[in-house]
């Protein structure tokens, strides 16, 4: 296991990687607009980086029936200075085609924003998830590689590292169920390489989405290495993991995210 879920407490794997090139080119004086769900593991992690840097943030949250009282994650982000704004499930879905330009945001969004996407995805994020594939390519180059995926830019960030005609396999995981926009990207950026990479769609009935047996999977790998997974990524990568027979010398990329274990 690549221990990136080690990097900070909150703001871990690969939400530090996609955020670092963020906030190193970000104005102090404006205010972010971000989107996410009510699980999102990237709210948290972007309202107290934008905590660190004392820099106000809006999260966009999908789901116009929630509050900021309606799970942990929401409740982190408020208590970071995080303003939340709810909104429908399908004004989201028209958001995200739009790549998160729209006309219905202009009543929230003050004149001086900066948008970061769902996810924290973006040119910065790439540059920052190439790095997992260079720390790991320094010692040794595994058979297999496995990484869970929201948006496909921590997937799209290690290819982006890889040289054209690498035998290492990847394997992504995905935690948002029928991610076909997500899935191509990632798909046809691999076969441009001519790198193997093996799509799985999430098979819990969706993001955030869980199961006992997921849960009991968590909590019995949590009691046996001591390693918190959260629940949206990391733990159906796990779970999907112990039922596969892969060869050689496999390393999974512990992405972090929010690991309470309730």
């Amino acid at each position: 296991m690549k221990r990136d879920d080690l990097i900070h407490p909150v703001i871990s794997g690969n939400k530090w990687r996609k955020l670092k090139g963020f906030f190193d080119q970000l104005d102090p004086n404006s205010t972010i607009v971000t989107f996410g769900g009510a699980h999102s593991n990237h709210l948290p992690a972007a309202a107290l980086a934008a905590k660190m840097h004392g820099v106000k943030i809006i999260g966009v949250v999908r789901g116009e029936e929630l509050n900021k009282d309606s799970n942990e994650n929401l409740q982190y982000c408020f208590s970071e200075g995080m303003q939340l704004h709810f909104i429908s499930r399908k004004l989201y879905r028209e958001l995200r085609e739009l790549d998160w330009q729209a006309d219905e945001l202009l009543s929230i969004i003050p004149e001086n924003h900066i948008l970061l996407p769902e996810g924290g995805a973006g040119d910065h994020s790439v540059i920052g998830c190439e790095e997992i594939w260079t720390e790991i390519k320094s010692n040794f180059t595994p058979d297999h590689l496995v990484v869970s995926s929201g948006t496909g830019s921590t997937a799209y960030g290690i290819l982006s590292a890889m040289s054209p005609n690498e035998k290492t396999e990847v394997h992504v995981i995905s935690a948002v169920r029928g991610a076909k926009k997500e899935m191509r990207k990632v798909c046809t950026y691999a076969e441009s390489k001519n790198i193997t990479l093996h799509w799985v769609d999430e098979a819990f009935g969706g993001f955030g989405k869980t199961s006992p047996e997921l849960q009991v999977s968590r909590v019995e790998f949590h009691k046996s290495t001591g390693i918190q997974i959260d629940k949206n990524y990391n733990a159906k990568l796990w779970f999907w993991l112990q039922k596969q027979s892969l060869q050689g010398r496999i390393v999974w990329v512990n992405t972090g995210g929010f690991t309470t274990m309730s």
